[in-house]
């Protein structure tokens, strides 16, 4: 695939004269930030809008944000109003409504206009500190079916051809986290060529259902001998992976201690705890985003973003997902996701794709 040049997308971006602030690690996990932080990028690209960063107080960092792991890539603003008032977007009007007639609730619509409210203040707050009007994240809208045709990037490619351009481009790891994905490499023994999974386990049972670690190592379809990486959360689970397949080398930087992700009890954790995991989280990714294979799913953050950059690879699957469907799925909502994996799941022959309940495509 055609690499981006970043020099070339830096003259583009700069080019253009109206401008929006993201703000990135808001309150998901790290993946997911990233990933809406690509479209966010790709809406900017498709509608002349001038990227800029607010990272400083992004939850995965310990207070400089996005260089703290990675190369600079954009301008970064620092004003501390973007910390309340710079959001992602929300579900719409309609959304709201059918939660509403769910849960017999108004809580859905006193949460809509209190967001509508924080807003209003948000773009206040930046015309006063730019003095201009400025696009927020909450501004930013996903267009997985657009067509991106840029001349200056020589970029002519759908969502997923750009998003992967994109997301390459600016994973760039700092040379302290190139360091540590070196030494990683050589202490696990990785052969040249290896596989990859990953095994999801904690919190992601709030949303989804969890997939056993045996459904992953299957899907890959392994040779004996195999060495294979494995992104995963907890110990136990890893540790009964491994006894069920002994003819395969699986390896992980997964710590006896792990007992599975909870994004609450990171976003609580110290700095030098909340650092050393989300550099062990970067390295583990480069090494799956450089597997000769790779099994995951549609419903985890990691699995998503390494699968909207190599989904045109045959080698690369979804445990949960047919790969007719794979492209089109990952750009749905969580909740639509996880419905069409727990129906995959269910049917052992594959199941191609779930309807979709509303038409409605958010971030």
């Amino acid at each position: 695939m055609k690499q981006l040049n970043l020099s070339d997308w830096k003259e583009l971006n700069n080019s253009f004269p109206r401008r929006l602030i993201y703000h990135a690690g808001i309150d998901c996990g790290f993946t997911v930030e990233l990933n809406y932080m690509v479209n966010a990028m790709l809406y900017c690209l498709a509608n002349g809008y001038q990227f800029q960063l607010y990272s400083e107080d992004a939850n995965f960092g310990t207070g400089k944000g996005w260089t703290e792991y990675f190369a600079p890539f954009c301008e970064e603003v620092h004003e501390a109003f973007h910390h309340k008032y710079n959001l992602h977007r929300p579900p719409t009007w309609r959304r709201a409504m059918k939660n509403v007639v769910k849960t017999r609730s108004l809580s859905f619509v006193f949460w809509k206009l209190k967001f509508l409210l924080k807003s209003l203040v948000g773009h206040w707050l930046a015309f006063r500190a730019y003095g201009e009007y400025v696009r927020l994240s909450q501004d930013v809208a996903h267009e997985p079916d657009k067509h991106y045709h840029i001349p200056a990037l020589g970029l002519n490619g759908s969502y997923t051809e750009a998003y992967a351009m994109l997301a390459r481009m600016i994973w760039q790891p700092q040379p302290e986290v190139q360091q540590q994905m070196a030494d990683t490499k050589r202490r696990l023994l990785l052969p040249q060529v290896y596989s990859g999974v990953h095994i999801r386990g904690g919190d992601k049972a709030q949303e989804a259902r969890l997939i056993t670690g045996r459904q992953i190592i299957e899907a890959l379809h392994p040779q004996e001998g195999d060495s294979i990486f494995a992104l995963a959360d907890n110990y136990q689970q890893l540790e009964i992976v491994r006894s069920e397949f002994p003819q395969l080398r699986i390896v992980s930087l997964c710590q006896p201690e792990d007992q599975g992700y909870s994004h609450k009890a990171f976003c609580t954790s110290g700095p030098l705890e909340k650092k050393t995991a989300i550099v062990r989280l970067i390295v583990s990714i480069d090494l799956l985003l450089h597997a000769s294979k790779f099994v995951g799913s549609i419903t985890t953050g990691p699995s998503v973003f390494i699968m909207k950059q190599r989904c045109a690879e045959p080698s690369v699957v979804a445990v949960d997902c047919s790969r007719d469907a794979l492209e089109s799925v990952l750009s749905l909502p969580i909740d639509h996701r996880a419905a069409i994996s727990a129906k995959s799941l269910l049917r052992p022959s594959g199941y191609a794709f779930l309807a979709v309940l509303d038409d409605e495509a958010l971030i």
